[in-house]
């Protein structure tokens, strides 16, 4: 079967995004599944989270995502797919060169003009870029799980969301994390709309919750009110311990799995399997 691709983003930084897709991923690993992570953020930070390694690591040079995006009239995906530390989960990382990225689709769409029709590597769009790269490896895991760059406008946020089955977008409850949260499922909503569009899903996973913050429990039940069954039931407890986790570059899952905030990200998982309908 070929695997669910989920697509991890919301324009505001801050709200647990990457923490969010290394522990997911860490999970799906760890109950055997096959999962490849592709970093599309220039801060590299899921790169780091699984590897250790920064965006200027000489390790990542012609190896990256830039990397594939560049040679892709001449190499395969798989040629800059990285095994990882974690059981079944592999990595394409990105490097300093990801912000370049999108400068080099717009020659790479005359590269695919000047190819037949027919030709498999013939894409029609900047924004399907990505998705011709991820069906390539499509049949060889279970999980595909892209990280993305918190921002509003970008080419490679694009390419992320148009490659997705499922977008799940991880959201603090504050104002500006609220509003940035309802900006991205309305887009999602209405891209399930387009004949061309992948996506079957979308849903809002509260992180980072202080259960004692009035603030904090009004704003989710404003969630609540808005996106009724397409927010999570499971809530994220903000934790010292993910900033441990974050400077360890480990899962929270992994370090620290009898924590509240590791036991909330399992139930997190169970409940998104559920919504991809998988078992």
């Amino acid at each position: 079967m070929a695997a669910k691709i989920i697509t991890i983003a919301i324009e505001k930084g801050g709200t647990g995004k990457t923490v969010t897709a290394s522990n997911l991923a860490y999970l799906m690993g760890d109950e055997g599944k096959r999962v490849l992570c592709i970093d599309t953020d220039p801060q590299g930070n899921l790169t780091k989270a699984l590897s250790g390694k920064t965006i200027e690591s000489e390790e990542l040079y012609g190896k990256s995502l830039y990397d594939m995006f560049d040679a892709y009239k001449w190499r395969q995906t798989k040629d800059f797919i990285w095994e990882t530390e974690y059981e079944n989960v592999d990595m394409i990382p990105c490097d300093y060169q990801t912000t370049r990225i999108s400068d080099r689709m717009i020659t790479l769409m005359q590269d695919a003009a000047d190819l037949p029709e027919g030709n498999p590597r013939k894409v029609k769009a900047k924004g399907e870029f990505l998705y011709y790269f991820v069906n390539q490896v499509r049949d060889d895991y279970d999980f595909i799980v892209i990280d993305t760059q918190p921002t509003r406008d970008s080419l490679l946020l694009s390419n992320a969301l148009f490659a997705a089955d499922y977008v799940l977008i991880p959201a603090c409850c504050d104002d500006n994390s609220e509003e940035s949260a309802f900006r991205l499922y309305s887009e999602c909503i209405n891209m399930q709309k387009s004949p061309n569009s992948h996506l079957r899903g979308a849903g809002v996973l509260l992180v980072n919750f202080d259960k004692n913050a009035a603030t904090e429990k009004k704003i989710q039940g404003h969630y609540e009110e808005v996106l009724g069954s397409s927010l999570f039931s499971v809530v994220i407890p903000s934790s010292k311990t993910v900033k441990t986790s974050i400077s360890l570059c480990q899962p929270v899952c992994y370090m620290a799995k009898t924590q509240p905030v590791a036991k909330a990200y399992v139930k997190a998982y169970e409940e998104l399997k559920k919504r991809l309908e998988v078992k």
